[in-house]
């Protein structure tokens, strides 16, 4: 199969984060497999999801991993010209869910691992493809415990997330986390006498922008936001309009610059919510509180110019500049595990997540390039 249709195949496998990824898995082990690739699965607790970490050439330490997550975000609502999971070519755009964020990377990467396993490898390449990197990059943290416990340490790892094929060596990193409110119900038409967990809600998210202000004063250039955020997302909450809520819930995340400490901003928030939120409703119920849970959260990439995985991607692609981005990805995570990680793929972030995403296919044409030239690292 050409990188294209390899792509095309993969887009049609319906990976939303919420269903299972394991007919890709599947797939993608057979066509591994056939090249030679010694493989290895790590699962999540339903079995339902797995990832799969496959291994070309010499046995050992070293090598590349090429890595890129398998699942997709929801088409739900959106308006799509053309079925998300039919993927079409139309204007030398390549159409469909995953298109670039990043099936458009994993699909080029797997149509050439028959070149791989013909090449003389003097270092293994290593595909690493992993489940629910969009929920918190849940699933690549099971990926390194299993090569953790098999003392398996490549020398680095690319990132396929979509950059333009520009290369990137720094991310914020981030977290999902909700806040309840518990309050008191009560007769709406006496409100002294209940405590109203959406009122809390509200008074909650008001709190979040104050403190994203306070975050707005330690700034880093090279990011755009050049500071941490934090903001609500989600709310719900409420009964009747005539009932004072008994609870809500805020879902809300922060975005923090890598080299700082994530755990204060949460600290941040809670200090101030229990200092200036909770004591008015508390003052009505004594028993109103807020209970904050952390559901998933990533590391950020800290930039390493020096790094060899920014070096050689630097020496194939010519680039003079290393960018940073806000959005996160997997790579802080292979970096906190003692793997140097960059980030490089085709296609634009600002396609991902839209209806209608796209890769310019121009865009796969130069990935593939660039991974001969990583094919013929590794043969050197």
């Amino acid at each position: 199969m050409t990188a294209l249709d390899l792509v095309k195949t993969l887009i049609a496998f319906d990976t939303t984060s919420r269903g299972s990824n394991l007919a890709l898995i599947d797939f993608a082990q057979t066509l591994l497999e056939k090249s030679g690739a010694r493989c290895r699965r790590s699962y999540d607790a339903t079995g339902k999801k797995a990832n799969l970490f496959a291994t070309i050439g010499p046995e050992g330490d070293g090598g590349y991993v090429l890595s890129g997550h398998t699942d997709v975000v929801p088409v739900d609502g959106q308006d799509w010209s053309s079925d998300p999971f039919k993927p079409e070519v139309r204007g030398g755009k390549l159409y469909g869910r995953g298109a670039c964020d990043m099936k458009g990377f994993v699909g080029v990467a797997l149509a050439l691992a028959p070149e791989i396993a013909r090449a003389k490898l003097v270092k293994p390449i290593h595909f690493a493809l992993s489940y629910d990197e969009e929920v918190g990059c849940v699933g690549v943290t099971g990926l390194l415990d299993d090569l953790r416990a098999e003392k398996i340490k490549p020398a680095l790892a690319i990132i396929g997330e979509p950059t333009l094929m520009r290369i990137v060596g720094a991310h914020k990193g981030g977290a999902k986390l909700t806040t309840r409110c518990c309050g008191r119900e009560h007769h709406s038409s006496q409100p002294e006498h209940g405590a109203n967990a959406v009122m809390m809600a509200g008074e909650f998210v008001h709190l979040l922008g104050s403190v994203w202000d306070e975050l707005r004063a330690d700034a880093d250039p090279r990011f755009d936001p050049p500071h941490s955020t934090v903001q609500a997302n989600v709310i719900a909450g409420g009964t009747a309009v005539n009932i004072l809520a008994k609870e809500a819930e805020v879902t809300w995340e922060y975005r923090c610059l890598p080299d700082r400490d994530a755990s204060a901003i949460v600290e941040r928030v809670r200090r101030r919510a229990e200092a200036e939120v909770l004591p008015k409703y508390q003052h009505r119920a004594p028993e109103a509180r807020l209970d904050t849970t952390l559901h998933a959260a990533y590391p950020g990439l800290a930039m390493d110019e020096d790094s060899p995985a920014i070096r050689l991607a630097r020496e194939l692609t010519g680039a003079n500049q290393v960018e940073a981005v806000a959005y996160g990805t997997e790579a802080g995570h292979f970096q906190n595990y003692g793997i140097p990680a960059v980030i490089c793929g085709p296609g634009s972030i600002e396609q991902a997540h839209r209806p209608d995403e796209f890769c310019e296919v121009s865009e796969l044409t130069a990935c593939e390039a660039f991974l001969r030239k990583v094919i013929a690292k590794a043969s050197a």
